[in-house]
């Protein structure tokens, strides 16, 4: 039968209450949550990359939720400090913490970290993709152009080329590594406890390599101070769009981009990670927070919770095996 325009304007209260009982997350997302400010714990300083990309998701989400988000730092261990007490946290929608690539890693390399990535926590989301970058102190090694360059320079010496990156364990240094163990090049990773230390001593010329996230190394690759040879993604970077990658140069198979994603306590009612989600997606949707992502490095990259979920395992599966074939630990 046709569905007349008068019958028509009185199906919206039907519509709604069928919406109600096919979806329960719905009725739960009208019961009140949430009625106070939510804790948002970011396992890292303030001003790193994940630092910056979090407060961005935060500020957006709290105006859809018409909550505050409080930013809570609590770095140590690749994260695995902030991970280890998250563990115990509340279930009841008011902390989530930002899950990166280092974190993810962490127990691969630090004993003291007894969580499991993949099944200690209740995924909600995938945020972000932080691509990274392989660069060179231009005095210190003025005559490097691209990565054939590079590791050639770093198998001329009778000592290995020292690197760093954003810190032990994170995705630069497990490429890299990877790259070693193929006999590519010889290089030697210096560990620094985060992101800016590793920059500094790059820039002073202590440490003439950095395998960086982009959030660190863009303002020194525009500013001239360094120069790219390659970035660690399938593809090239927008805001890099001269630097080749990987593959492009003989050396794909290799890549290495991190990642951060939203993480709640593992018995958190499903109908609020399920109206998180829902929130993120709109969010990362958004012009205004792809542009704000794109201006401190970072790519918007929604994923529900089902395949923040497989990609959570496939990295701590997949890299937990580089790290354990290359015999690699805390430095």
């Amino acid at each position: 039968m046709a569905i007349t325009r008068s019958k028509f304007l009185r199906t919206p209260a039907l519509v709604a209450v069928g919406l109600l009982m096919a979806f329960p997350s719905l009725q739960a997302s009208a019961a009140g949550w949430p009625d106070r400010p939510i804790k948002l714990v970011v396992p890292f300083p303030a001003g790193g990359p994940t630092d910056s990309a979090a407060r961005v998701y935060a500020e957006a989400l709290g105006k859809r939720l018409g909550q505050a988000i409080v930013v809570d730092n609590k770095p140590g261990a690749s994260g695995a400090v902030a991970a280890g007490q998250f563990v115990s946290a509340p279930a009841d929608g008011y902390t989530f913490m930002m899950m990166v690539t280092p974190t993810i890693l962490a127990p691969h390399f630090f004993k003291t970290a007894t969580f499991n990535p993949a099944t200690s926590f209740a995924p909600v989301t995938k945020i972000y993709d932080l691509p990274n970058v392989i660069a060179v102190n231009r005095n210190s090694l003025p005559d490097v152009t691209d990565l054939k360059s590079l590791f050639a320079q770093s198998k001329a010496s009778a000592q290995a080329l020292m690197y760093t990156s954003s810190g032990a364990g994170s995705s630069g240094h497990l490429s890299m590594e990877l790259m070693k163990s193929k006999g590519f090049t010889n290089m030697q990773h210096v560990a620094y406890k985060g992101s800016a230390p590793a920059m500094n001593d790059t820039l002073g010329g202590v440490v003439p390599v950095i395998y960086a996230d982009m959030v660190t190394a863009l303002p020194q690759i525009k500013g001239g101070r360094l120069k790219a040879v390659a970035v660690g993604t399938p593809q090239r970077v927008k805001s890099l769009p001269d630097v080749p990658t990987m593959a492009e140069q003989g050396f794909g198979g290799n890549e290495a981009s991190s990642w951060g994603g939203l993480v709640a306590p593992k018995s958190t009612p499903q109908a609020i990670i399920d109206r998180v989600s829902e929130e993120s997606r709109q969010i990362l949707a958004s012009d205004e927070i792809n542009q704000r992502f794109e201006q401190i490095g970072v790519l918007a990259a929604y994923l529900p919770a089902a395949k923040t979920q497989a990609l959570l395992q496939s990295d701590f599966t997949g890299w937990g095996k580089v790290v354990r074939d290359n015999q690699l630990t805390p430095e």
